[in-house]
């Protein structure tokens, strides 16, 4: 544990007056720069009313040709969930009915929540669980309420705040693994419990079913239900990020583990058989399953029999996330970083693919299957074609436009290219250049994530577009390893001792555009959040002379303290850890924190956090920051007090900070910046 020599280790402890003070300092000069005047605040109210448009998709859960809502407006700025009839939908005049607001929670709980999720009973989905997160953070309480008389459930299903897994096992039971006491808790703050609750039982008086080491990541239990037989009921204990054992939990409440590959994800179950995504080659009895591919195996009583090789992946393609309906199992794949579906159906005791209709290019999310029929949503775009939510009924394979979405911004004269950069190895790295113009001069925001084998994909700009590419600058998505973009081999390939190699990736891009004139180091802006605020902040200490600015947003930046903060320690598998020798040096080296240097200038760069982040802790964002502002680089600090890690705050609260980005990029590789160096010029 590195503490030596820290004089900003004080930052770490979120509840000091100390730290308290230096983040509201901070973040009152940041606002003070770039969210202030009369221009700013029509910017905020014009992107707000975007949001807001009622022409905009509105993504439902369908229950019973029900359709259910999340809306936030002026009038409710936490939100509502709403429900409509499928008909008037896809009609294109819903009728929406506001079932409960958001906001009223806050007396009943007496804190500060918004919605976290909500989980119908799929058979009768007027029961729901609420997840309710604190201040927009990962922790949440979970109450049951009842849709159809608007109420919390009286002696219903309701735990206190943490970073609990809480699920329907049927009608009158649920599936707990509690994290509101840290005896309940792993080291990285998540569950490791499993217990069942019947209804009408306090916790105490319920059901232990599994417990694992402390020293583990986090278990999680749900019910598997099965249109074609048996539910089954599973239990994931991981004892990393990608290291898991699964467990089957009979009738009587035994739990049988199930020979899998550690490193395999169970990803449904459908005909008696699980479906299974391998990370790495699987082999069994006298047949081997390459890795990233899906397959099929039977399942009885914990026992596995037969497998069925579905898909395998060639070089340019992933599978990004498999789904079922009531008789097909569909997995959405990645194509050289475009959308596509396959499907098959379990029929004579095989798996046979059918043929789907085409889609559109570009991303492709799979956004509901509603429960007990053959009908699926899939929304579809690219950088500059709005969303199209599509309807497939995969019985006659009927494809039908259900919503399109308004368009957002100009795209006349803007040109998506796909580039490659060759890395520090000779690894190709593709990238996308998105823009109307391609000189030197150009503003060009470069945006990564690179971890966790989570894919970038083109996708609409909408605001972007509106806010910075119709104004003649570009954006860059830059596919680095360390993504899911190709499947594993792209992800393993940049992980551990290897995590550089994102870095190496970035770096390659950037330097890539400026050869190829597209644009050129002060006008071009890194921008990543979380572990992509990690991989913009290495690549910032690391050759600073190659950007004019950075945005680096809820990121990790101390890699030699990052397993003791917050969720830190479920990220050993993507990291490593900093006392195990073999990841010291690689992780020092990495480390953007410890490898700022008092002999270098560094561009101007902003800092976000929220100081509601319970999973990156925001001690990487303050004391990077403070870091900075000792060398004296230009640097600024946006600390926000609630939205967690994923932003999950207020429309107008979410689109300030992103207008404050835009502002800053704007001063320093922007327009701003153009006409400075030209006054200087004078």
């Amino acid at each position: 544990m590195s503490t030596m020599h820290d004089p900003y280790l004080y930052l770490e402890d979120l509840d000091s007056a100390a730290t308290q003070q230096f983040a509201a300092d901070a973040h009152a000069e940041t606002q003070a720069q770039f969210t202030d005047g009369e221009a700013f605040a029509r910017t905020v109210a014009d992107m707000v009313k975007q949001l807001q448009d009622p022409r905009q998709i509105a993504f439902c859960q369908e229950h019973r040709a029900r359709m259910y809502h999340f809306h936030q407006d002026d009038e409710y700025p936490k939100g509502v969930y709403q429900v409509c009839t499928a008909a008037s939908y896809r009609s294109g005049y819903p009728d929406w009915y506001n079932l409960f607001s958001v906001a009223d929670f806050d007396d009943i709980l007496g804190d500060d929540v918004y919605l976290g999720g909500v989980s119908h009973y799929v058979e009768k989905p007027n029961m729901v669980l609420l997840n309710l997160s604190r201040a927009g953070g990962d922790t949440a309480y979970t109450l049951e309420f009842d849709l159809d008389t608007g109420k919390i459930v009286e002696g219903g299903f309701h735990f206190p705040a943490g970073k609990n897994h809480i699920s329907w096992r049927d009608e009158n039971s649920v599936w707990v693994c509690p994290a509101w006491d840290e005896r309940q808790t792993t080291q990285a703050g998540y569950p490791r419990e499993v217990w069942l609750v019947e209804r009408g039982q306090s916790f105490e008086e319920s059901t232990p079913v599994y417990c694992m080491d402390s020293d583990g990541m986090m278990v999680s239990a749900w019910r598997y239900l099965d249109a074609q037989g048996a539910p089954i009921d599973l239990i994931e204990s991981s004892d990393g990020f990608y290291t898991k054992t699964y467990l089957q939990v009979t009738v009587d409440g035994e739990t049988l583990p199930l020979n899998l590959p550690a490193d395999c994800e169970v990803s449904g179950y459908l005909a008696g058989q699980l479906l299974l995504h391998l990370r790495s080659e699987w082999k069994r009895a006298n047949q081997s399953y390459p890795a990233g591919s899906l397959v099929a195996v039977k399942l009885n009583k914990g026992t596995l029999g037969a497998a069925q090789l579905l898909f395998a992946p060639n070089e340019t393609q992933a599978l990004e996330s498999v789904e079922t309906t009531k008789r097909f199992v569909v997995a959405s794949l990645l194509d050289n970083v475009s959308g596509r579906l396959k499907a098959w159906r379990f029929s004579d005791g095989l798996w046979h693919e059918v043929t789907l209709p085409n889609l559109p290019q570009g991303a492709l999310e799979l956004s509901d299957q509603p429960w007990g029929g053959d009908v699926i949503y899939i929304a579809t775009s690219d950088f500059t074609t709005p969303l199209t939510l599509f309807a497939l009924d995969l019985n006659v394979m009927e494809l039908v436009v259900v919503r399109r979405q308004p368009v957002q911004f100009k795209a006349d004269g803007i040109q998506v290219r796909q580039f490659h950069a060759q890395s520090a190895d000779g690894t190709r790295i593709p990238y996308y250049h998105v823009g109307k113009n391609s000189t030197p001069d150009t503003p060009t925001i470069v945006y990564v994530y690179g971890g966790f084998a989570v894919p970038e994909l083109p996708h609409y700009m909408g605001t972007i577009g509106k806010y910075w590419l119709e104004r003649g600058n570009a954006f860059v998505l830059a596919n680095v390893r360390g993504g899911g973009e190709f499947g594993p081999s792209w992800h393993q390939a940049a992980q551990g001792t290897n995590k550089h190699k994102s870095v190496d990736d970035l770096l390659a891009v950037v330097r890539d555009l400026s050869a190829r004139s597209l644009s050129s180091p002060p006008h071009i802006g890194l921008q990543g959040g979380s572990n992509g605020g990690l991989i913009v902040a290495s690549a910032f200490v690391r050759e600073p002379s190659l950007f004019g600015a950075m945005v680096c947003e809820m990121p990790l930046t101390d890699m030699l303290r990052y397993p003791y903060l917050s969720a830190g320690s479920s990220w050993v598998d993507e990291y490593g850890h900093p006392e195990d020798p073999a990841f010291q040096t690689a992780l020092s080296q990495l480390s953007p924190y410890h490898n700022l240097s008092d002999g270098l200038t560094y561009p101007p760069a902003l800092i976000t956090t929220s100081l509601s982040d319970d999973r990156v802790h925001p001690a990487h964002a303050l004391k990077f920051y403070a870091k900075l502002k000792q060398n004296g680089t230009p640097a600024w600090l946006y600390a926000g007090g609630s939205g967690g890690h994923t932003g999950n705050t207020t429309q107008e609260e979410s689109v300030t900070e992103f207008a404050g980005i835009l502002a800053f990029l704007n001063r320093h590789i922007g327009t701003e910046q153009k006409a400075e160096k030209k006054q200087e010029a004078v």
